[in-house]
């Protein structure tokens, strides 16, 4: 796999997990680590799950195509 899939997958799960937290911001206060944390918390949860979807779609991707290049076989029937 790619560094850079690796690196999209990371900054999108830190923007999903930033939205996240923009969205209940409001629900209870607390200090910029705690901010921090929290974020980078979500971040790595929403990694490892868009990850695992990457991969499966990926495999399931690469077993789609190998299917299209597999040649039918021949359906003619025994010639008289």
């Amino acid at each position: 796999m790619k560094f850079t899939r690796i690196l999209m997958l990371a900054m999108l799960s830190l923007a999903i997990s930033g939205l996240m937290f923009y969205v209940t911001a409001g629900v209870i206060r607390s200090s910029w680590t705690d901010i921090i944390g929290e974020i980078l918390t979500t971040g790595v949860i929403i990694f490892i799950l868009l990850l695992i979807v990457y991969v499966i779609a990926r495999s399931a991707a690469k077993k789609a195509i190998a299917a299209r290049k597999k040649s039918l076989p021949n359906q003619e029937g025994p010639k008289p």
